[in-house]
């Protein structure tokens, strides 16, 4: 891969991950994690990596903040984000597997983050390609988010789990199967496979299907279902439960 992945240091590197935020997903100053927070984190046990270009410009960022469960240490992922341009390079990969080796560096075997249960390239890469689980969704996860990819929606989130010492994550980062089980999933979820054009073409539509998916979610988490795979298609998409 031509880009090299690195710690964010200066200020001036974690001010290019602000940008990036705006950039990416059209945050206001108020949606965006700022400078500040991220000088903190760096202080308090968090990170911060970039994606650089040979020119050494910033084009892809990770933030990871420490958490407790308990005694348990872990780290949530606050955003991962690669500017325009530079999608599908295996930029997201190699941001999230830096990520795991500083965590399993210092003893932590878990990582969280929230992700948008109607965005299917999001859940494909989280689930089949990085091995994430999800057993819990929130509705309205963060309020009202002025994102240019919200649509005004309710900001709802799976809640991805990425056991970093699995054997599950181990498969699927060595280019592996998520989901190994050879019998049918428990229940499945079908999400629309392309969001952005469902809502060009009907405005509506997108609070129809979340309506939906979230009480689905809802449904099958409460009875102790776990997302364990995803198959990703040209219209339709659908989550795998076990």
């Amino acid at each position: 891969m031509k880009y090299a992945i690195q710690v964010c240091e200066s200020v001036e590197e974690l001010e290019a991950c602000v940008r990036l935020q705006q950039e990416i997903w059209g945050y206001s100053e108020r949606e965006a994690y700022p400078v500040r927070l991220l000088v903190n984190l760096m202080r308090v046990g968090g990170n911060a990596l970039g994606a650089f270009t040979p020119e050494n410009e910033i084009v892809g960022f990770a933030i990871s903040m420490p958490g407790w469960r308990g005694r348990r240490r872990y780290f949530h992922s606050l955003a991962l984000g690669v500017r325009g341009g530079h999608e599908n390079q295996g930029i997201g990969k190699a941001l999230k597997l830096a990520q795991r080796k500083i965590a399993l560096e210092q003893g932590i075997d878990l990582i969280e983050w929230t992700f948008d249960p109607l965005r299917a390239k999001n859940a494909f890469f989280n689930i089949e390609r990085l091995g994430a689980l999800a057993r819990e969704y929130v509705a309205d996860y963060y309020g009202q988010v002025e994102s240019r990819f919200q649509f005004g929606l309710p900001s709802d989130r799976l809640i991805a789990q990425w056991h970093l010492n699995s054997a599950r994550v181990a498969r699927v980062i060595a280019g592996g199967p998520a989901r190994t089980l050879k019998k049918r999933a428990a229940a499945e979820i079908e999400i629309p496979s392309h969001l952005d054009a469902l809502h060009t073409a009907e405005a509506g539509r997108p609070l129809e299907w979340q309506a939906r998916v979230r009480g689905q979610f809802q449904r099958w988490l409460a009875k102790g279902r776990v997302v364990t795979g995803f198959r990703r298609g040209p219209e339709a998409s659908h989550f795998l439960l076990d």
